[in-house]
């Protein structure tokens, strides 16, 4: 299988993501492309996409979102998975509406007719002494609605990584090669609870 990732980074913990993501798609026998957006890589040849960002502003970096409203029509056609890097992991809700966690991508849910078919989060790093003047603000500010200070500190664990490698593989053979358009369909009658009979079995068998 021939996969591109594509990523946008801030202060370069998402790049170290997507390099890891990337030995770990070759160990399984793939052939992978990294690109920045900012090169406007061609998504031709590619049966997989992956897309990754740092989140800010309550959704993936803008770099990403651009790219994706200047190249959806050809998104449209191959399947795509993607992991953004946040550091509020878990989310909550607010005056009744979900903030954080994996609400950070619906922006990404709704920019296509057919989505991605998995994507999930994995933490970040804050060096408050690397931030912007403009970037410590806005991470004060937001910190300080949290109940928190703003400091030094990581969330990032490589096997957050290696779970979502594992399961963008596996998901991509059970349904997710089917989720471009004109395809989608195929995947609608998808049990998930027989896969898992399926899998019981199988280990059970194993002993």
């Amino acid at each position: 299988m021939r996969i591109l990732i594509v990523y946008t980074t801030r202060y370069g913990t998402t790049e170290r993501a997507v390099k890891l993501a990337k030995k770990l798609f070759e160990e399984e026998g793939h052939e992978v492309e990294v690109r920045e957006v900012k090169e406007n890589p061609s998504l031709r040849g590619y049966d997989l996409v992956v897309m990754s960002a740092p989140v800010y502003r309550d959704g993936p970096h803008w770099d990403l979102t651009d790219w994706i409203s200047e190249h959806r029509e050809e998104l449209e056609d191959v399947p795509k998975a993607f992991f953004l890097v946040a550091m509020h992991l878990a989310g909550s809700v607010f005056m009744g509406k979900l903030h954080g966690g994996i609400a950070y991508s619906q922006p990404l849910i709704e920019a296509f007719e057919v989505p991605p078919f998995y994507g999930t989060l994995i933490g970040g790093e804050i060096d408050v002494e690397r931030l912007s003047d403009e970037d410590r603000r806005k991470m004060k500010r937001f910190y300080a609605v949290l109940g928190e200070r703003l400091e030094s500190k990581s969330l990032y664990r490589e096997e957050d990584v290696k779970a979502f490698v594992r399961r963008t593989l596996l998901y991509y053979d059970w349904f997710g090669k089917h989720f471009r358009r004109g395809e989608v369909n195929k995947a609608k009658d998808f049990d998930f609870m027989e896969k898992v009979r399926e899998m019981e079995a199988k280990l059970d068998a194993e002993g």
